[in-house]
Order: C-alpha cells, then sequence, then structure tokens
C-alpha cells in the first residue's frame, strides 16, 4: 500500500478531510530515516492505548476505533522496525503523510513530543552514542564535549537536522522540515524540540529544554531553536 499505508488508511478514514494549518512545501532530501516514522507511529500508539482504569469494558467501542490500536498501524509499524534494523530510510513524501498524518489529531502536540523523545533513543542507539559516550567518557566537561560533537553527527545523519555547537551554545535553524513540509509549522516543531533536548540529555547529559524563538507559524523565514539549561528558561 504505502505512503505509510496510505496515510494508515486514510486515518481510518475519519479524520483524512480535515484541512491542513498551514501550505506545505518540500523538502530537499528524497528519502528520511526510518526511525522518524517508526517513532511517530509508535507514540500514536502509545496515545491510542487506554489507561488501565477499570473502564475499558465501558468504552470497547471507542478503542475499538482509535487509529494507533489499528492493524495497519501494527503492519507498519513492524515494516519501519525492521527498516530501522537495516539502517533503510524512506521516500520524503512517505513521512510527510505519517508527520501529516499526527498533525490532523487534536493531541498533535503530545503525540509529537512523545514521537520526538522516541527518536533521539532510536537515533542514538543506532549510533551506538550509549556505549561511546555515555559508558566511555567520564560525566561532567569531557562528557558535554564529546557528547555534543556525536549528538550533531547523529542528528545531521539520521535526523536531517543540522545541530550547531557555539560558543554560547547549541541551537538549530531550518529553512524546511517535515513539520513545514506536511503543513503542520508550529504543531509540529514540538517534534524537534523534543528530538533535540532528549538527543543532547542522552549525549551529554543536559538538562533543559531547546527554546523555540522563530518559527515558520510565526511568519518567520526559518525556524530557530537555542539549547537552554533548567532555570534558564520560562
Amino acid at each position: 500500500m504505502s505512503p505509510a499505508g496510505r496515510a494508515v488508511a486514510s486515518a481510518h478514514s475519519t479524520t483524512a478531510n480535515k484541512p491542513l494549518s498551514c501550505r506545505a512545501v518540500s523538502l530537499s532530501s528524497p528519502t528520511i530515516h526510518a526511525l522518524i516514522p517508526l517513532s511517530l507511529l509508535e507514540a500514536i500508539r502509545n496515545l491510542d492505548t487506554p489507561l488501565d482504569d477499570g473502564l475499558n469494558e465501558l468504552a470497547g467501542e471507542t478503542v475499538s476505533k482509535r487509529l494507533g490500536l489499528s492493524n495497519t498501524v501494527a503492519q507498519q509499524i513492524e515494516r519501519y522496525r525492521e527498516a530501522v534494523e537495516e539502517n533503510g530510510a524512506v521516500p520524503a513524501d512517505e513521512a510527510v503523510s505519517v508527520f501529516r498524518l499526527v498533525g490532523r489529531r487534536p493531541d498533535a502536540t503530545l503525540v509529537y513530543s512523545d514521537a520526538g523523545r522516541r527518536a533521539a533513543r532510536y537515533a542514538a542507539r543506532s549510533a551506538g552514542l550509549g556505549t561511546k559516550v555515555m559508558l566511555g567518557v567520564t560525566p561532567g566537561p569531557l562528557r558535554r564535549r564529546f557528547g555534543g560533537k556525536s549528538a550533531a553527527q547523529v542528528s545531521r545523519k539520521l535526523l536531517g537536522v543540522p545541530l550547531e555547537l557555539l560558543p554560547s551554545g547549541y541551537q538549530v535553524r531550518l529553512t524546511e522540515s517535515l513539520a513545514t513540509a506536511a503543513g503542520f509549522p508550529g504543531t509540529g516543531c514540538y517534534f524537534y524540540s523534543a528530538v533535540l533536548a532528549e538527543l543532547l540529555r542522552v549525549a551529554t547529559g543536559f538538562e533543559g529544554a531547546m527554546v523555540h524563538e522563530r518559527c515558520h507559524s510565526r511568519g518567520d523565514d526559518h525556524c530557530f531553536w537555542r539549547a537552554a539549561e533548567a532555570g534558564g528558561y520560562e
């Protein structure tokens, strides 16, 4: 079927007619690492999985209609997992379709944030950051220095994001992204805020947030993030 199960069977045919929040733009890269759509679909499944609160029987019909619990999503997740194990990529338009699928949800910011953290952990694992940085370098200045360089390499290679290490700190500038390509700048940028902060946390022990100071959704010609240590942002 694909791209992405035809956007996961048009999101169970219930959300496909919702309008996009912004005009979509194209991406320069023809492919996207499979860990990104995998993380997005896993986040959808996570958010759609009901809590074990004893009310499942009452909500049986509603649960059965949740996109994240559908067979189509399960099949796509398995497909992407196999691709990730082989360090594979998918066509950019397929990744954009999955990203757009999330953007149409009322809980999109939660899904994007969850997916971003998952994507960072997948990327770190694929690059062996846990071994090279967390175990091989003593926490402290050395970990931040070497871990930061590793994070920048992983970010560019696997996530397609140019993470810069400047004297003032880490920063990212994007003129295009999956968020803009899918037509959901602003909302979709939660994915990037989460993936960058989590990647830095894993690689360097960073505790803080990536502050999103400029955004296409606010009329800027690019999106811009800067790292702020805990207590250094509002």
